[in-house]
């Protein structure tokens, strides 16, 4: 998944930022400057784990090249840990 381009809606935006205090900006710069970890959790969807400032996961549909953002948030323990696994 080089090249990921992250697209999201307006609603979708302004749910990840008013309920889980992420910002479109820190959202990309994590993705862009963090090594996310990319896991396949059905059909096209996908969940990705990041750190960069702090961990974020993201759940998304993906059509290549684009990923449809469909929920962002602060990565619980169990995340984090599986994130960090070799």
């Amino acid at each position: 998944m080089k090249n990921l381009q992250i697209q999201l809606s307006h609603s979708v935006q302004e749910k990840v930022l008013y309920k889980h205090g992420i910002g479109i900006e820190e959202l990309i710069g994590a993705f862009k400057h963090g090594r996310p970890k990319i896991i396949k959790i059905g059909g096209k969807n996908y969940m990705a784990i990041t750190h960069y400032l702090r961990y974020i996961t993201m759940i998304f549909e993906y059509n290549a090249p684009v990923a449809n953002v469909i929920t962002a948030y602060p990565s619980s323990d169990p995340q984090i840990k599986r994130y960090n696994k070799k």
